[in-house]
């Protein structure tokens, strides 16, 4: 199917815009709610200190709907707290896996897909669904 411009696949969009903002979810949590050091933080997602500096500080989530946010925070909460619990980098991304999955399947992909590309048909598309 032609569409006219470069089509998102939805990997690409999980790794420029979902992954991040999850990512940034599940650090805050860790550090607030569980009070967790930046040092055990990263180890536990597999990312760098100043990665989780940088969550810190910003998240890439402009313009997504509260509804999505919401969702996401619900997602990124259940990883987190599976890292509390488990202290265990590959639960951890296994969970996180899990949770992308999950964004898939309940189509919050495709909403952030219309997002960045608003004359994208989401009802028609079945890209999230091929295995």
């Amino acid at each position: 199917m032609a569409y006219g411009w470069e089509m998102l696949l939805p990997s690409e969009i999980e790794a420029r815009w979902l992954l991040p903002v999850l990512r940034a979810l599940i650090v805050r949590r860790l550090l607030s709610e569980y009070h967790m050091t930046q040092e055990k933080v990263a180890r536990l997602l597999g990312i760098t200190q100043a990665s989780v500096s940088n969550y810190v500080r910003a998240v890439r989530a402009r313009g997504l709907k509260p509804e999505v946010m919401s969702l996401l925070a619900r997602y990124a909460n259940d990883v987190a707290d599976l890292a509390y619990r488990t202290q265990d980098a590959q639960s951890v991304a296994k969970a996180i896996q899990e949770a992308l999955n999950r964004i898939r399947k309940d189509r919050v992909l495709c909403e952030v897909h219309l997002l960045l590309e608003p004359g994208f048909d989401v009802e028609n598309c079945e890209l999230c669904q091929m295995n």
